[in-house]
């Protein structure tokens, strides 16, 4: 018997947990696994089996292995069950490890659709309904029944049946994993939770006056998530669907639709969605007006956003003239927004760099609002100057800050000293002593009580890398910043890669020594830029199988590689000949399959990767075995882009 035939059990309606034709078997599939990992069952230290799981469940492949659906199956298992029999009590801790692991298993597309003919195949008449059963196995969650272990080791309540998850109960579940799929970038994961959802919007007990608000936020963060990973299609599905549901959008709805458009770069769209939200009654707050503002501001008119500021200090100003003099109410209402330093804010950052000569009208702004600038507004008109290399108005912003009393923060560092490395004050120095000058210079700040944030350590890094080539500064900045505890980022991670693949010869043992350490590190996130730069500098050095391997674990991620990385795969396969690898790349890149399931991201570069693919069809790849449909693809794209 295998956990198919467990699961066919449990569709029968048997306790598999309880049941005792099916508790010994469950019993030997638990104390086989770990003879998977280990040579013998020593399973003392349950965290050593969670990491092995874990390990097993997030790696990359199109292909699951026989072991990772047989773990996927139990949880299943022990999701569905309602209490805990007393005699497994044993086993408790590694079922709790593997509990822990599979909520967060990633499977790519070609994964997905594995499992489900893997299933189907067991199944006799498919009666497990292997799709069905496929999309729980990929949004699996912990087991209840596993959970509320007294230090006494026995398990609390353990015969009382647990209550099935409740829809306010699943809505919060669904909106924290569909936070933590777009904090990933993961958008394999993101279309599961929207279709998991969907399961959910249909259920009338979501649409109740006690659920519906706990329903709207997870419409919403699903409208956020989408938007965020560049998938304004699936964002408008979502929208829809809450319309036809009977919701209506609230302002923090519309702010997240405003708030798209600067993405898609419509400020027609996000103008009508503004008029729609006043005249459907509501009244904006300031997340509404800033989003307006900086839309503008930012990329549509500069009178239009001049128009939105005044217009939102009109309003104000005329609720004010409302109220009685007599009243002890304060000031502002909760009706009308002020406007402050948000806003202030806001139109400054918008106006930075080509705008930049706009500013002082905004500032003249703030001032019939009595609106104080605090330290962003400084920092930011602190770059506006040395950015334009006006350091007599730097020095006089710094002297307004100080008879303010604005004490500088970490990113007042990372202007100054953004700035000061932009001039030639290290370039005649030696590598030892451009060290010895940045270590200096941290220190100087810090006993200004200045703290150096990450991307003040993101910058230094970069320029003596970039700039000056100089490893050993860069490692004693690195150094500097783990030992005052700040956390690496991909972007510095990103950096430290990209040096290793541009070096003389390339560094290649350095880059997989920081793949290492990245890979113990706990708790790390990695974002698509810096799988691009490992796809490339891969590639570009020749190495197929790592490429691949990054390429594959993009995949799995549901991240989407640019068109950039995807240009480095194929001439490195072509380079090895490997034509076969190269016409597959060719199709799922055309019909979004395999390992692009999920997509390619942006455009820089498409139209080189296509007509590089046209060379190689009009060459290498005329007489293969895809030739042809290789042809007709790239005649399509040319099309499609006007080449």
């Amino acid at each position: 018997m295998t956990p198919i035939h467990l699961q066919l059990a449990a569709a029968k309606g048997l306790d598999v947990l309880h049941d005792p034709t099916t508790k010994p078997v469950l019993v030997q599939l638990i104390e086989l696994w770990p003879l998977c990992f280990f040579p013998r069952w020593e399973m003392k230290d349950h965290k050593a089996f969670q990491t092995r799981c874990a390990a097993l469940v997030r790696a990359p492949t199109q292909k699951p292995s026989g072991l990772v659906i047989s773990l996927l199956l139990v949880q299943d298992l022990l999701c569905r069950a309602k209490s805990f029999p007393p005699d497994l009590e044993q086993y408790r801790l590694h079922l709790r490890a593997l509990s822990r692991t599979t909520p967060f298993v990633q499977f790519s597309g070609a994964a997905v659709r594995h499992v489900e003919m893997r299933l189907k195949s067991e199944s006799p008449d498919d009666a497990l309904g292997s799709a069905q059963l496929t999309a729980k196995l990929c949004n699996l969650r912990s087991a209840s029944v596993l959970v509320n272990v007294p230090a006494n080791g026995t398990p609390k309540d353990q015969n009382c049946p647990v209550a099935p998850e409740t829809v306010e109960q699943k809505t919060k579940r669904l909106v924290a994993y569909v936070s933590h799929a777009a904090d990933k970038q993961n958008l394999d994961n993101l279309e599961r939770l929207w279709t998991e959802a969907q399961d959910l919007f249909a259920d009338e007990e979501s649409r109740t006056t006690d659920n519906g608000p706990s329903t709207l936020r997870l419409y919403e963060a699903l409208l956020n998530a989408f938007f965020q990973l560049r998938r304004p299609q699936s964002g408008l599905q979502v929208w829809n669907s809450m319309l036809n549901s009977g919701f209506e959008p609230t302002v923090r709805t519309w702010n997240i639709m405003m708030k798209s458009c600067h993405i898609s770069r419509d400020i027609n769209i996000m103008e009508s969605m503004w008029q729609r939200m006043r005249n459907s009654g509501l009244q904006p707050d300031v997340v509404s007006w800033s989003t307006r503002i900086y839309g503008h501001l930012r990329v549509g008119d500069i009178r239009e956003g001049m128009s939105a500021l005044d217009e939102m200090g009109r309003e104000w100003f005329a609720s004010q003239n409302k109220r009685s003099p007599k009243s002890a109410a304060p000031k502002t209402t909760a009706e009308i927004p002020a406007p402050n330093i948000a806003i202030l804010n806001t139109a400054v950052s918008a106006l930075r760099g080509s705008r930049a000569h706009h500013i002082p009208n905004v500032l003249a702004w703030s001032r019939s609002f009595n609106i104080e600038a605090d330290v962003d507004t400084y920092n930011m008109l602190l770059a506006v100057a040395l950015n334009g290399g006006q350091a007599a108005d730097a020095a006089s912003i710094l002297k307004r800050m100080a008879a303010s009393n604005i004490e500088p923060n970490s990113s007042t560092f990372t202007i100054l000293v953004n700035s000061m490395l932009s001039t030639t004050m290290l370039n005649d120095l030696t590598k030892v002593e451009q060290e010895a000058k940045i270590m200096d210079l941290i220190s100087s700040f810090e006993e200004c009580g200045l703290k150096v944030d990450v991307q003040g350590y993101a910058l230094l890094i970069d320029r003596m890398l970039k700039e000056h080539e100089n490893l050993a500064a860069a490692q004693s900045v690195l150094g500097h910043m783990v030992a005052r505890g700040v956390q690496c980022t991909p972007h510095i991670y990103t950096i430290l890669m990209t040096h290793y693949f541009d070096a003389n010869p390339p560094a290649l043992f350095a880059a997989d020594a920081l793949w290492n350490d990245i890979q113990k590190t706990k708790g790390h996130t990695l974002d698509v830029i810096f799988y691009d730069r490992m796809v490339e500098g891969f590639a570009r050095h020749g190495d197929v199988g790592r490429t691949m391997a990054f390429l594959n674990r993009m995949s799995k991620e549901g991240k989407r590689p640019g068109w950039l990385a995807m240009m480095a795969v194929v001439q490195c396969l072509a380079r090895n000949s490997e034509w076969d690898r190269v016409a597959q790349i060719v199709i799922d890149c055309h019909k979004q399959e395999g390992l692009l399931s999920v997509g390619l991201r942006g455009k820089k570069g498409q139209k080189d990767f296509w007509y590089y693919v046209g060379k190689l069809a009009d060459n290498e790849l005329y007489d293969s075995e895809h030739g042809k449909e290789i042809f007709a693809i790239v005649e399509a794209q040319r099309e499609a882009l006007g080449m």
